[in-house]
């Protein structure tokens, strides 16, 4: 009976542990922006989604060092009429993490993610939304946080004629 209610004890200062963890767990904001200011029918079109994390956060590349680390991954769904021709993520810096012999591949807390797509040269005028999801583990210099996903929307104004 004893062992079941320190058990039992145990179980319930971890999930407070975890609730507090999770409640600090830092949050990106990120600010999609449009680029280029007439996209055309058949054009390429630029778009730009600004990551911002609280001072003193990074998160990893897209492309860590370590595979056992979670890469910063950007998930774009063009809808029908676009299509992607490709993202870009920022150059990485090199992060000496103390007792590792490994630098990480990591990005500071604030950066840009580019993204280029193709408009249909038949796509209606008019305003199309692009949605996407941004993946990330964000971390301190001390510890990582459970992985998150921000979601945003890039809204392109397609001109008539």
């Amino acid at each position: 009976m004893r062992r079941r209610l320190v058990l039992m004890l145990a179980g319930v200062l971890l999930a407070g542990t975890w609730t507090l963890a999770q409640a600090r767990r830092p949050t990106a904001e990120i600010a999609p922006r449009v680029e280029t200011k007439a996209p055309r029918p058949g054009g390429t079109v630029r778009l730009v989604a600004h990551v911002r994390l609280p001072a003193g956060v990074h998160v990893q590349s897209n492309k860590p060092r370590d595979p056992d680390l979670i890469p910063t991954e950007l998930t774009v769904t063009p809808p029908k009429g676009m299509s992607m021709v490709d993202i870009v993520y920022p150059k990485a810096s090199d992060l000496k993490q103390p007792g590792s012999k490994l630098l990480l591949a990591v990005y500071p807390n604030e950066f840009d993610i580019v993204v280029r797509v193709r408009l249909d040269a038949r796509v209606v005028p008019g305003a199309i939304s692009l949605p996407a999801t941004l993946r990330y583990q964000a971390c301190n210099d001390s510890v990582c946080f459970p992985p998150a996903r921000a979601t945003l929307s890039w809204t392109i104004a397609v001109p008539k004629g």
